[in-house]
């Protein structure tokens, strides 16, 4: 072996006790990244309804497929790691390993199988070894993958503010856009294939400047040595290149299942940015909804749209919260909106409530709630900002009632994008609530 490839001591130790700070990682690391995935996904919610637009909650769903490659990474190595103990502990039991003398009398069919089986004495405990190690380290090899597909997109894909600049504008930087996607997909083609476009001589001279500009974009400083690292070492470039596709596939649909949406990445359509999924407006006149009450509201759900206090109400006052949602309230009367605009900000925030109150109306058994007073909210549990109204209730009889929140909106450019939205009528929220009699 050559002095430059000559390995030292030390790392030859650490090579050998690798399973240790393995092991250490992988177990104490899941469970904080469980705890970080729900972080990650409640904080883009609050970016979607401050913001109004969709780009937070994509960033999210990519960022918390990452740490579910991870999780799933680091799940499948102490599961390996599991069988390499027992299998260690089995060659001390049995040091002999599989006799095969012993089965002879098989019929050669089985006797045949059972020659074939790996050694456990010391032939399956090797290559559990590799095994887990090379899972673990591929773990964090589809970590930097998926945030490389991150970090392109958040480069190359037009952010719905950018509409803003004029409709001109916007699309020329779609199609821009579009061709950059395209050259993404020709270079993820190479990738996956092992270098398939690099070996055509041919092309990869032409190919080369997307090769350049996507190894930028990607990041592949972080995952480059340990990709070709693979890809000269692996005879069956193949398996590996199925085996990393299917990998960030499960990933992705665990990240889809643990968003809740319908849809295969719902957020990930970007010719028309599905925030149906995500917003989720279709009021369920049959459906008793949880997340309407802050009773029964469970640790970790949003309210999203609309909540009273409780659903048996015992108190004078209806205590109604209405969520911020900027991708919705940008459909309010926009005469309204600019003339609250003031260089005095306290100024400019009662006038916005006198918007909302004109916006938001709301009904308590068909009976339209006049002069309502609204306030700025933090809701103290969610932290979700909205508006707060004390709606008087005393006159009600103990029985059940219907709250409902009504958009006031006068374009049918409006009432279009509300049905694109999930809504089938101008109805915001539908909420029964009994009241109680002290």
């Amino acid at each position: 072996m050559s002095e430059k490839h000559k390995k030292p001591e030390w790392l030859t130790d650490i090579q050998n006790r690798s399973w240790e700070p393995e092991l250490f990682i992988s177990g104490g690391v899941i469970f904080t990244l469980f705890q970080i995935t729900g972080v990650i996904q409640r904080q883009s919610f609050l970016l979607l309804q401050k913001t109004g637009y969709i780009e937070p909650v994509i960033i999210a769903n990519f960022l918390v497929a990452a740490l579910n490659a991870l999780i799933f990474g680091f799940g499948l190595h102490l599961a390996l790691r599991g069988f390499w103990v027992a299998s260690v502990c089995l060659s001390y039991v049995f040091p002999k390993g599989i006799q095969t003398e012993k089965v002879e009398h098989y019929a050669p069919p089985f006797k045949r199988r059972v020659n074939r089986l790996i050694d456990t004495s010391v032939d399956l405990v090797v290559w559990m070894e590799s095994a887990s190690s090379i899972m673990f380290f591929l773990s964090f090899l589809f970590f930097s993958l998926i945030i490389s597909v991150l970090a392109t997109l958040i480069v190359i894909t037009p952010n719905s503010s950018l509409l803003e600049l004029g409709p001109t504008i916007y699309a020329i930087i779609r199609i821009t856009s579009y061709i950059l996607l395209f050259l993404g997909f020709i270079y993820a083609i190479d990738f996956l294939t092992m270098g398939f476009i690099k070996r055509q001589k041919k092309i990869a001279k032409l190919y080369y400047p997307v090769y350049w500009l996507f190894s930028i974009l990607t990041l592949s400083f972080l995952y480059r040595s340990a990709y070709y690292t693979l890809v000269t070492n692996i005879k069956r470039k193949w398996l590996l290149a199925t085996g990393i596709a299917a990998y960030m596939v499960v990933a992705l649909a665990i990240t889809q299942l643990s968003f809740g949406g319908g849809s295969i990445m719902p957020a990930l359509s970007f010719n028309s940015l599905d925030t149906k999924a995500y917003l989720g407006l279709e009021v369920d006149r049959l459906k008793f909804d949880t997340r309407q009450y802050d009773n029964t509201r469970k640790d970790g759900d949003m309210v999203q749209h609309v909540s009273i206090q409780s659903d048996i109400v015992q108190e004078k006052y209806l205590k109604l919260f209405i969520v911020h949602q900027k991708i919705i309230e940008r459909l309010m009367d926009m005469d309204c909106a600019e003339k609250a605009k003031s260089i005095v900000k306290s100024v400019e925030q009662r006038k916005m409530l006198n918007c909302y109150r004109d916006f938001y109306e709301v009904y308590i058994d068909d009976a339209l709630m006049n002069k309502i007073k609204w306030r700025y909210y933090n809701h103290p549990k969610t932290n979700e900002e909205g508006i707060l109204a004390l709606i008087p209730i005393d006159q009600l009889s103990p029985t059940e009632h219907i709250v409902e929140v009504k958009l006031n909106v006068a374009t049918k450019e409006a009432l279009a994008e509300l049905k694109r939205f999930g809504m089938k009528d101008d109805v915001y929220a539908y909420i029964p609530f009994w009241k109680d009699s002290k």
